[in-house]
């Protein structure tokens, strides 16, 4: 089964009709946890991350761009020295800004500094229990981590809430894989339960990116086209289960798909890594510059310059489902990352 049809034609993407509308930052790919299907590769490469000036720079950077919004991730971002300073800096100009975390550092401490700077809150679980959660985040102990992250960060919303006081919004962001795939109902129904103050929890495919192309993962972990068309449709069962006011949505991998009317918002991200360089799409390891050496302009320019490159355009219009998704990360990667890059995946690909 395919999971779309391909555009006959592609459409060349300029900065007018495809302008930067979020951004996503990784702020260091020092982590505590293995993710399987880590994009960066996070807890397993060097641990990239700015110095405090530098990391000011960049969010200015974003600040002028003036995005829709801007999600935090790593790595770790709690990880940074910085991280509440770039944050409060984000907040005080106005853009809406959600932290993508474990949950592996927090406390209670960390979720007041987190209500005082951020918008929103995001922690990542990947299973329905224990077992599963650990072996797809590659450390024992990482659900209860994440459990008791979501208890400090229940606990701080709670009595900020009651106090009129301002809070994040509080998310549960749980990748699907096949060793994930069952028990999503009773997830939904104990996370609410449990935790009152959650606003959302949201169900997402895990897409072949990063560790998640390599072809032991993906022949194991990535999710049929049947799994993954019953997953877009079981998003008003799932929200059934819910014991509390919490929104319960699917995300649909097929967002990043350049072959589907519904990829634009995946092409209007601005990717930017730990160490400032801008990706050409988010999904890949093809990089067009810092930020901290020029305009984000000319390197926006330049990165849809890429995406219009006919032989990367042929390659991810060629994408009919995952599994052909995954062979065109390989591709894609191994041609045009950095040689850093090349030879990270390299000796992933000989450890595998």
């Amino acid at each position: 089964m395919e999971i779309m049809n391909p555009s006959e034609t592609s459409v060349r993407q300029t900065p007018e009709t495809t302008p930067i509308e979020r951004f996503v930052w990784d702020l260091t790919y020092a982590c505590p946890l293995r993710c399987l299907h880590c994009l960066s590769e996070s807890g397993r490469r060097p641990a990239s991350m700015l110095r405090r000036e530098d990391a000011l720079k960049v969010a200015d950077v974003i600040i002028d761009a003036k995005p829709k919004r801007l999600s935090i991730g790593g790595g770790e971002p709690l990880l940074a020295p910085w991280w509440q300073e770039a944050a409060q800096r984000l907040d005080t100009a106005g853009v809406p800004t959600t932290i993508f975390t474990s949950g592996w550092l927090m406390s209670e401490t960390i979720a007041r500094r987190l209500a005082d700077s951020v918008t929103g809150v995001a922690v990542s679980v990947d299973g329905a229990n224990e077992q599963v959660h650990d072996l797809i985040r590659g450390r024992a102990g990482s659900f209860r981590k994440s459990m008791a992250s979501l208890e400090n960060l229940n606990r701080v919303k709670r009595e900020r809430r009651e106090r009129g006081e301002r809070s994040y919004a509080l998310g549960v962001e749980y990748t699907v894989t096949r060793s994930g795939w069952e028990g999503k109902e009773r997830f939904v129904e104990e996370i609410t339960s449990r935790f009152p103050e959650v606003d959302y929890i949201t169900f997402g495919a895990v897409i072949p990116e990063g560790l998640a192309q390599e072809e032991k993962f993906a022949s194991h972990e990535l999710l049929s086209d049947e799994q993954l068309v019953a997953l877009s449709d079981s998003e008003a069962e799932l929200a059934s289960y819910a014991k509390s006011d919490a929104h319960v949505s699917v995300t649909d991998a097929r967002l990043f798909l350049p072959t589907s009317p519904l990829s634009r918002e995946g092409e209007t991200i601005a990717h930017i890594e730990a160490s400032g360089q801008l990706r050409a799409v988010t999904n890949y390891e093809a990089k067009v510059g810092s930020v901290l050496e020029e305009p984000l302009d000319v390197l926006w320019s330049r990165a849809l310059d890429w995406r219009n490159d006919p032989f990367v355009a042929q390659q991810r219009h060629s994408i009919r489902n995952l599994d052909d998704w995954a062979r065109v990360t390989r591709l894609l990667d191994r041609r045009y990352g950095s040689a850093a890059d090349k030879l990270r995946i390299a000796r992933r690909s000989e450890a595998a």
